[in-house]
């Protein structure tokens, strides 16, 4: 009888978990229907360069920042998406970070212009170029594969940190300030990209429309406080050379998407 009474729940929690899970799969068949249709609605309107730039930046050190990335009507349609969005999921560790985020999920409906410049050829053939690797966009059910991070409060940062490489290949961090201002004056906001080089500290400039791609898991770095009265949005995306994943890695990263993104990443 005690055997039953511990079977049961067990039981009954795994049921529930196979039933969230398979519809999250489902979700997700749609989004990636949804995809194909926005890459053909939204994908022209961003009126993306055909060819990359003449000349590109080195990517000796695992790091590379190209001012006035983008057209100016590519951004502006980029902004005003992120714009849209004025209500991201909140999360907070003492002694590390405070922000706010909205998932992969969430911007094919909030910010479909935003996932179409993800899945852009324009975008992954100049990160390759860059990175001098053949990339590819992060898995549809990777919350952070193309995200909005909002620092929009005093005090919201992020601490000292790696970014993990969840797949078998190598990953990389693509960056685009969307918005980075005082509100009141004429100035960026007080929040820092910082970088740890060769024992020393390093800050990388981030303008809207520049463009930082950088291979988070060698690449020690962290954003400094902001301040009041400020705005600051990053487009943040991912690329890897081999989508695959481990099931301890897709175990990790779920883990890591609940700290960020709540507990329906559970299923992803």
């Amino acid at each position: 009888m005690l055997a039953e009474l511990v079977l049961l729940p067990a039981a009954a929690g795994a049921l529930a978990f196979a039933g969230l899970k398979s519809r999250k799969q489902r979700q997700y068949r749609r989004l990636q229907a949804r995809q194909r249709q926005l890459d053909a609605e939204c994908g022209p309107a961003l009126q993306l360069p055909k060819d990359l730039p003449r000349t590109l930046p080195h990517f000796r050190s695992r790091l590379a920042v190209i001012p006035d990335a983008l057209p100016p009507i590519s951004f502006a349609a980029l902004r005003e998406a992120a714009l849209r969005c004025r209500q991201p999921e909140r999360s907070y560790f003492p002694t590390h970070k405070q922000g706010g985020t909205v998932a992969y999920e969430d911007l094919h409906d909030l910010a479909p212009e935003i996932v179409a410049f993800y899945r852009s050829d324009y975008v992954r053939w100049l990160c390759s170029a860059v990175t001098g690797e053949a990339l590819v966009p992060t898995p549809i059910n990777d919350q952070s594969a193309c995200s909005l991070l909002f620092y929009d409060r005093p005090r919201d940062h992020i601490g000292w940190h790696y970014d993990y490489n969840f797949y078998n290949g190598r990953h990389f961090t693509v960056l685009l300030p969307l918005v980075n201002r005082h509100l009141s004056e004429d100035r960026l906001s007080s929040a820092r990209l910082m970088i740890r080089q060769d024992d020393s500290d390093v800050m990388v400039p981030t303008p809207p429309n520049t463009l930082i791609v950088f291979e988070g898991a060698k690449v020690f770095h962290k954003v400094t406080r902001l301040e009041e009265d400020e705005l600051r949005i990053i487009l943040s995306m991912t690329f890897c050379t081999r989508p695959q994943s481990s099931l301890l890695k897709g175990a990790l990263r779920r883990c890591k998407d609940v700290a960020y993104f709540g507990v329906r990443a559970l299923w992803s």
